[in-house]
């Protein structure tokens, strides 16, 4: 937790273990540790059988609350990080008063697509069907996710079958996507190996932009070498053609961590993406 009598030489040596790539401290461990951590509640609930099927709620210490934000962290679809690691973000979204959920879902090699999705629209519908303790119906929400948590959010937002197959009543407002491959690209070894079951029409979101979607933010570094911008302006234009609302915001110098990094509140040098987040999210006030 971080207090304001924290030493600045120390904060500064737990930055930068968090900047070096270590392999022995996650990079996410060292952030955490930093944001405060007094302006929310957490709980974890089950939304499943698997050991895997849950989610993390946080809620704001505050009287007003506003629409839910879902945030499906990004992995690489692999089991890389968990959803413990990115309490950073939730730190941020509460701090602006929306409760927080972000959900755990299986990953491979343990399972391949689409069931990762099926398991964030699991964790959407049991919110959606229960009573799980939060301030107001979950009548609305956003989704938000980077990197394959933003694919995984997209695909949500353009194939309606997730939803629908659940019969989730709740009404999706709006998308904030940050770095994801929207125009996967199936022929790639990493790629392959996790989508080799199905076809491109139903993996990439780019193919299944509809009219009538929520408004979307897209974030995307343009010195991110792991996916590069390109999948930003293509799914920006698949929806401008259907007429949809869509703000894009490209960072000049900022890669694919700095940009998430820029979400937490230690780090909000490396890029504007809270900024832009926090400007997004107005609308629904």
């Amino acid at each position: 937790m971080q207090t304001t009598k924290t030493p600045l030489l120390f904060v500064l040596a737990i930055l930068a273990i968090a900047l070096s790539g270590c392999a022995s401290v996650k990079k996410t461990d060292a952030i955490n540790f930093l944001v405060p951590s007094g302006g929310y509640t957490k709980q974890q609930v089950s939304y499943g059988s698997d050991k895997q099927q849950s989610f993390d709620l946080y809620l704001p210490k505050t009287s007003a609350t506003k629409i839910p934000v879902v945030y499906v962290y990004g992995s690489a679809w692999k089991t890389s990080f968990n959803k413990s690691d990115f309490v950073f973000v939730a730190q941020a979204l509460t701090s602006l008063g929306h409760p927080v959920i972000v959900p755990e879902h299986r990953r491979y090699p343990e399972v391949k697509f689409p069931v990762f999705v099926e398991d964030v629209a699991d964790a959407i519908s049991y919110v959606d069907r229960n009573s799980i303790g939060l301030p107001k119906p979950f009548t609305e929400f956003i989704l938000m996710g980077h990197s394959s948590g933003a694919h995984t959010a997209a695909l949500l937002a353009t194939d309606q079958r997730y939803f629908n197959q659940r019969q989730v009543k709740a009404r999706l407002k709006g998308l904030i996507a940050m770095s994801g491959p929207y125009d996967l690209p199936m022929n790639d070894p990493e790629v392959a190996a996790i989508f080799d079951t199905t076809t491109a029409q139903r993996a990439k979101p780019v193919l299944n932009v509809r009219p009538n979607m929520p408004p979307t933010l897209l974030l995307h570094g343009l010195a991110d070498p792991r996916v590069p911008p390109y999948h930003a302006s293509r799914f920006r234009d698949a929806l401008l053609a259907k007429g949809n609302d869509v703000t894009m915001k490209l960072y000049p110098g900022v890669d694919h961590e700095k940009l998430l990094g820029g979400i937490a509140k230690p780090l909000r040098y490396m890029s504007n993406s809270f900024v832009d987040v926090r400007e997004f999210l107005k609308r629904y006030n």
